[in-house]
């Protein structure tokens, strides 16, 4: 590889703006140039690493593998450069730009979308796009800068893994399907119960749980599978039967009395991990945004979230009984 002169480090920020762009038309306008000039930059660089750094078609482009590494280290030399700027300056200007946020379906609906209004009031220089998917979102690839992950396993190679709030979950049925079909004694009662359970193909779900520090497993005979919690949580309150959700999508619903908390005693072990994520690229000058928007997770979630603000026991609700299991008098 030719030796990377000091004048090529200039062809950094248009190679940057369009991996975040997306294009070379976009990164152009955004840096107020013409398409011809960004596409002379990368190519110059491309040459002086002796490296492919993009994949392009006809449709959209994206970064080779050596591409990826080579952004991540633009990224930072332009943070850094930031961070020189500022303290130059003698001070460091506010939070701005926009935030890229990306997290699942389920968790974004019933939790961090109305955190946003509060978070954009505090730091109005900060424009945020939310992206809500259910799948693994690359972060270099699509331009993302914090994705809230529910998941137990997270490649930490290149990117950084904060913990912004507990994951915890419940077995949880609605008031009619307890008068009608009666609380389960205990885990093994659930085997006669029917019980909701998500998934993608249909019964096969095993659940897990932590009774007096003891393990227990169960394969319920599930009467509903469904692939979305947010589905399943509409399925339980309809009185389909017993599900198994995280606190963030039921416990509003077991706060208000919609839902009832089944077997209390018994501490499910849910299948996206004990906690949600904040997953950023490694940076060892972080940007504001990023921080500031971390900070506010923290501040509104802490280690007990409103979502987990409801009884552990069902004390001063008593469950109805099943019908007919009542004594006469």
């Amino acid at each position: 590889m030719s030796e990377l002169a000091p004048r090529d480090f200039s062809d950094l920020w248009p190679f940057v703006q369009v991996v975040e762009a997306g294009s070379f038309s976009e990164a152009a306008r955004r840096m107020g140039t013409t398409k011809a000039s960004v596409s002379k930059a990368v190519a110059r660089l491309e040459k002086a690493l002796q490296l492919k750094l993009l994949n392009r078609s006809t449709r959209r482009i994206g970064l080779s593998e050596a591409g990826r590494e080579i952004y991540q280290h633009a990224v930072r030399m332009i943070e850094e450069g930031r961070a020189i700027e500022a303290a130059a300056a003698g001070q460091q200007s506010g939070p701005g730009g926009t935030l890229r946020v990306s997290t699942s379906m389920a968790f974004g609906n019933a939790q961090l979308a109305a955190l946003l209004p509060g978070f954009m009031a505090r730091y109005p220089e900060v424009r945020v796009v939310l992206n809500l998917l259910d799948r693994h979102v690359d972060l270099v690839e699509e331009g993302i800068d914090v994705a809230l992950r529910l998941s137990p396993k997270i490649d930490l190679m290149s990117v950084v893994a904060r913990p912004v709030a507990p994951l915890r979950y419940v077995l949880a049925a609605s008031p009619d399907y307890v008068r009608r079909c009666g609380m389960p004694p205990d885990v093994a009662g659930l085997a006669a119960a029917r019980c909701l359970t998500f998934g993608e193909s249909g019964p096969g779900a095993v659940w897990e749980f932590e009774v007096d520090g003891a393990p227990v497993t169960l394969k319920p005979a599930s009467a509903l599978t469904i692939n979305s919690s947010q589905a399943l949580r509409e399925a339980m309150l309809g009185g389909a039967g017993i599900a198994l959700l995280p606190t963030f999508v039921v416990g509003e619903d077991i706060r208000a009395g919609r839902a009832l908390h089944v077997l209390p005693a018994a501490r499910p072990v849910g299948m996206f991990g004990s906690q949600v994520l904040a997953v950023y690229l490694e940076n060892r000058f972080l940007p504001q945004k990023v921080r500031v928007f971390i900070d506010y997770l923290l501040e509104q979630w802490g280690e007990r979230p409103a979502w987990d603000d409801f009884p552990t026991s069902p004390a001063g609700r008593t469950a109805p009984r099943r019908a007919g299991t009542g004594s006469r008098k």
